[in-house]
């Protein structure tokens, strides 16, 4: 897929496999993403060294990624370099090499990246609630993998898992900018076109949200806390009402929780609502860090808000200002070809169609104050609640 930006005078590439976490089974948990680090360590024409030297030089922004349903490596250039540019991607994501004494150096590199989420209280108090959020083993364990799964890949095991995974009905190739979508299907077609077909396992369904209470202690300065409900998937027609509750509630400086729990109290430095989303599945999630002895003033504060919103409290003013607010953002990325070229490429995962950003602003307009109140209403319920503390004084209230 491409979407050309006639005054653009650079292009973003993305090569999409809908390979992530949720598609490993038992003991290859963080297989997607060790396969995503080995990538850049050599492949059959090129060494770790000359890989790094040539996306030097070709002077653009260049990296990878790996989520729960897809892996990503990226580029953006300047126009006269995109050949070259799509070249060096596409060997990177298709012809890595395991050497053995790389791989076991990746491994310890990652077993490092797990040990900082271990150390930050932050992303150590996510990474625990959203295991305990989901009963689907292939969705809660984390995208790193454990020290245990990650210490026991090996080239035979990685190898398996890649053909499983790395077929040509489970590749995007996606380029957005000064791009020619002959010239894009012909280079895609020399490079990805001779992967033999094959057929992978069938995706589990995520299931339902489990909403978990619990606490963690651990030394540290604050209590970092979520609370969480039930949402809706990427793909629900619902997912534009969620958003919009969920940056009206936290999304930015003018929302409630902002100006209630840190303008008003001062009870925390920052707080945020968002919707973790899955194509499937979804959480509406509240973050924030608090004094431990203010966590159930915190507490109370939040669900004194959400309770607020499903009685109808939200004005149109606040519904207005929010859908301005998002709408900007949405138009205001369509100015950069790496943005365009992820928005196309999840549309394409998601949905198999380019969807016009027209088309995504009128859904935004079309959500109303009634639709926020029924999701708020059916969403923020006792027995919905899920509440994950990490923190010196941690515990369920």
């Amino acid at each position: 897929m491409t979407e050309a930006m006639p005054q653009a005078k650079t292009a973003s590439l993305g090569v999409w496999i809908e390979a992530g976490s949720r598609h490993e089974a038992k003991g290859q948990e963080g297989m997607a993403h060790l396969w995503e680090h080995m990538a850049f360590k050599g492949t059959t024409s090129r060494d770790a060294l000359a890989i790094a030297k040539e996306l030097d030089i070709l002077g653009g922004l260049s990296n990878a990624f790996t989520s729960r349903e897809a892996t990503c490596f990226h580029i953006r250039v300047m126009d006269a370099h995109f050949r070259r540019a799509f070249e060096a991607l596409a060997d990177i994501a298709l012809n890595p090499v395991l050497d053995r004494e790389e791989l076991a150096r990746e491994q310890a590199v990652i077993l490092q990246e797990i040990s900082m989420v271990e150390e930050t209280p932050e992303d150590k108090v996510h990474e625990d609630f959203w295991a305990a959020a989901w009963a689907e083993p292939a969705i809660a364990h984390p995208i790193t993998g454990t020290p245990g799964s990650v210490t026991a890949a090996t080239p035979k095991t990685m190898q398996a898992w890649r053909r499983e995974h790395y077929r040509p009905d489970a590749i995007a190739v996606v380029a957005t900018g000064a791009v020619s979508h002959e010239e894009v299907v012909a280079m895609a077609e020399k490079t990805f076109g001779r992967l033999p077909a094959a057929s992978g396992p069938a995706v589990r369904p995520a299931g339902a949200f489990t909403p978990p209470k619990l606490a963690v202690r651990r030394e540290s300065e604050q209590n970092h806390v979520i609370l969480a409900y039930p949402s809706v998937g990427n793909k629900s027609p619902e997912r534009f009402a969620h958003t919009l509750l969920a940056t009206l509630l936290g999304g930015n400086m003018s929302s409630r929780l902002f100006q209630e729990v840190r303008e008003k109290r001062g009870l925390a430095y920052s707080i945020y609502a968002s919707v973790n989303g899955l194509a499937d599945a979804g959480i509406f999630e509240i973050q924030a860090a608090v004094e431990p002895e203010r966590t159930g003033e915190l507490l109370a504060v939040v669900r004194g808000e959400l309770a607020a919103v499903a009685g109808g409290a939200v004005t149109a003013e606040e519904l207005d200002h929010t859908r301005e607010h998002l709408k900007g953002l949405l138009y205001l990325g369509a100015e950069s070809t790496e943005n365009r070229m992820m928005r196309l490429a999840r549309n394409i995962l998601l949905f198999g169609r380019h969807i016009p950003l027209e088309e995504t602003a009128a859904a935004l307009d079309n959500v109303s104050l009634g639709d926020l109140a029924d999701i708020a209403g059916r969403a923020f319920t006792e027995a919905n609640t899920g509440l994950c503390i990490l923190g010196p004084t941690a515990a369920i209230p």
